[in-house]
């Protein structure tokens, strides 16, 4: 639950998609947590509180999940009027709960104590004024599972830009892969609670049921945290699948004609709006590329990247990828997405390059009057001189003593 709070409020440079799965996490995290205090808890007061309008949270959680996986195929997150159809039989059932919420104490421990006890199949009360409580508990294990095959249905439809897709990048086959296994944990856990209400009919009392029920329990609890553990260890899945890159957001090559300088100047980023790039995607089916970073935090992380370049920083023997990130304030796997996604490009090779960009314009200026080689390779930030040379080469194709001969 602390996850989902943390991923809804501090979801900088993500669109809506991940609102929808901290929902989804906090809701059945909630859920869980309610079962837990019906099945195990013997505290009345706790079985009162949570027996209130709680329960209906099952039947957010179908919604969310859908909606979470619908809006990365999609890249849209936008609601129309029909999706709020998804909310209607939680708003029903949550309706029906609120005269059990301003009812006595009295009939709140009464219900409890129904709960609590090891009959509890055998509820007298109706804690709902609207959904019969037989009706009520045939749908909450219904209710996910049918969303969990729509939402695979949702996949099907999309299997040509998952299964078909031309884009190898490690960010998409990470985003490939969570779609694929969000989806089967939501159909799995649909499925496995279909079983435990089965059993639920088949035994008689809580203690037969715990019994029978627990190592299916137990299993889906610890397929639950790994889901969440696979959110802390692998961050690009919140990233959502790559888009096709824009050549605003590419620096230029080396110039190897040696006939114009190339400074080391800021990208300029040309205003894209999401919805040109959406157009992009429909008009191109071999690209339909989705990522979950706003066009506005891509300009912000290429304006700091900017502001870096301007102030030569790269040119700092002990420039490094961790330190960038910490200089411009971007959190590291954000800018590793950055640099392989958006610019396609290895940290290491965009900083040489831009070294040797530097170390060309001073060569332009017969700066080798003044300085050797070797002190011009320290100048432009290299460990060495033949660190320089080698780097000189790969760009520009000769070594720096050539390119002084060809001038000459």
């Amino acid at each position: 639950m602390l996850l989902s709070v943390l991923l809804f409020f501090y979801n900088q440079g993500y669109n809506r998609a991940n609102i929808y799965l901290a929902g989804f996490l906090f809701l059945s995290s909630l859920f869980y947590l309610i079962q837990y205090v019906f099945i195990f808890s013997h505290s009345l007061t706790a079985i009162t509180w949570f027996a209130a309008g709680l329960p209906a949270t099952v039947y957010l959680i179908g919604p969310f999940a859908y909606l979470y996986i619908r809006s990365i195929l999609r890249d849209n997150t936008r609601l129309s009027k029909k999706d709020y159809l998804h909310f209607l039989v939680f708003i029903v059932v949550f309706i029906g709960t609120i005269p059990y919420i301003f009812s006595s104490l009295d009939y709140k421990m009464n219900i409890a104590r129904c709960i609590e006890s090891n009959d509890w199949g055998s509820l007298k009360y109706r804690p709902n004024v609207i959904v019969p409580p037989i009706v009520n508990r045939f749908m909450r294990p219904l209710h996910p599972l049918i969303y969990a095959i729509a939402t695979w249905c949702l996949i099907f439809n999309y299997k040509v830009k998952i299964f078909n897709n031309k884009n190898h990048t490690y960010d998409f086959q990470v985003i490939k892969r969570w779609v694929l296994i969000f989806s089967g944990f939501v159909l799995l856990a649909a499925l496995l609670h279909q079983i435990l209400f089965i059993n639920s009919l088949l035994v008689v009392g809580k203690s037969a049921f715990i019994t029978k029920s627990y190592p299916l329990m137990l299993l889906f609890s610890i397929l639950y945290v790994l889901l969440m553990v696979a959110l802390l260890f692998f961050p690009h899945i919140l990233y959502g699948i790559p888009v096709k890159k824009s050549e605003s957001y590419l620096i230029p090559a080396a110039d190897t004609t040696f006939n114009k300088v190339v400074e080391p100047v800021a990208m300029e980023t040309e205003q894209i709006s999401t919805d040109e790039i959406n157009a992009e995607a429909e008009n191109d089916n071999d690209d339909k590329y989705v990522q979950l970073f706003s066009i506005e935090y891509l300009t912000e992380i290429q304006s700091k990247l900017d502001k870096w370049m301007l102030d030569e920083l790269y040119l700092e023997a002990d420039c490094s990828f961790v330190k960038v990130a910490m200089q411009i304030q971007i959190p590291q796997h954000h800018l590793n997405y950055y640099f392989n996604t958006i610019l396609d490009k290895k940290f290491t090779d965009w900083r040489n390059q831009l070294r040797i960009q530097f170390s060309k314009s001073l060569l332009e200026k017969d700066i080798t009057e003044e300085i050797t080689i070797e002190a011009l390779s320290v100048k432009s930030g290299f460990a060495s001189q033949t660190t320089f040379n080698r780097a000189f080469k790969t760009y520009l194709g000769v070594t720096p003593t050539q390119f002084i001969k060809s001038k000459s």
